[in-house]
């Protein structure tokens, strides 16, 4: 996967679908902050958020919740009231509005620490992975158990000063794929990315990855989605 090739949104002129991308940091936040913002999980994402034992699992886990009923009521107008988020055993969350003839918005989450992600549109299903670039990983290890051959030889192929960033490129590919796939309902399989950015037909409808801007907050992020897209709207909530 030459990860230059990833388009920037700027590069695309032509009409398509839009998304938006939400993004917050809770690192400020405090946990009575947080105790309040519980009251607004849903009955069945109250009971996931109680089986959480891990403090940050629980702080990413809520605060993903919350950003996504921010960007849902951004998107469509509404407020959180009419719709709730419906936790479902071995899929991801479902969207239900009040009006059960509303065409729910499509969407996907992701976390890396303290960041939060949330990228939604009205049209377009999507998938979405952000990773805190940190340098001190032990790379090869992870390499080993997550990433096939050809990804590692790939890897060692690339210049030393630029091994750390391909490797985070290829590990938020494979996930924002993963979820993509998952969230239109589709085998999950082996994403095929190296020297190929859009999936073939052998892999279902095409897809097309868009990488986020993100380098300043160190953060890498991958947007997939199954339309092109004009453009992603950034939003950081402070």
């Amino acid at each position: 996967m030459s990860t230059e090739n990833i388009p920037r949104l700027s590069d695309h002129e032509h009409l398509g679908a839009a998304a938006d991308f939400w993004l917050f940091n809770g690192k400020n936040l405090q946990q009575s902050d947080l105790q309040s913002l519980t009251a607004r999980l849903s009955p069945s994402e109250a009971q996931r958020f109680a089986h959480f034992t891990r403090t940050m699992r629980r702080r990413q886990f809520l605060l993903g919740r919350v950003l996504l009923r921010f960007a849902v009521a951004t998107i469509t107008g509404m407020t959180s009231d009419d719709f709730s988020v419906v936790e479902k055993r071995g899929a991801g969350p479902q969207l239900v509005f009040n009006d059960r003839s509303y065409p729910a918005p499509k969407f996907s989450l992701s976390h890396s620490g303290e960041w939060n992600a949330c990228v939604v549109s009205t049209t377009a299903a999507l998938g979405i992975d952000i990773e805190l670039n940190r340098p001190n990983r032990d790379f090869d290890d992870i390499c080993a158990v997550a990433f096939e051959s050809r990804d590692r030889v790939w890897l060692r192929s690339q210049p030393r000063t630029e091994r750390i960033a391909a490797f985070y490129s290829v590990w938020c590919m494979k996930e924002a794929l993963y979820k993509l796939q998952c969230n239109l309902g589709l085998n999950s399989g082996d994403a095929r990315l190296l020297g190929n950015e859009t999936a073939d037909d052998s892999f279902g409808p095409a897809v097309y990855p868009y990488k986020l801007l993100l380098e300043e907050l160190g953060l890498t992020g991958i947007v997939f989605s199954n339309q092109r897209l004009s453009t992603i709207r950034r939003i950081i909530l402070t």
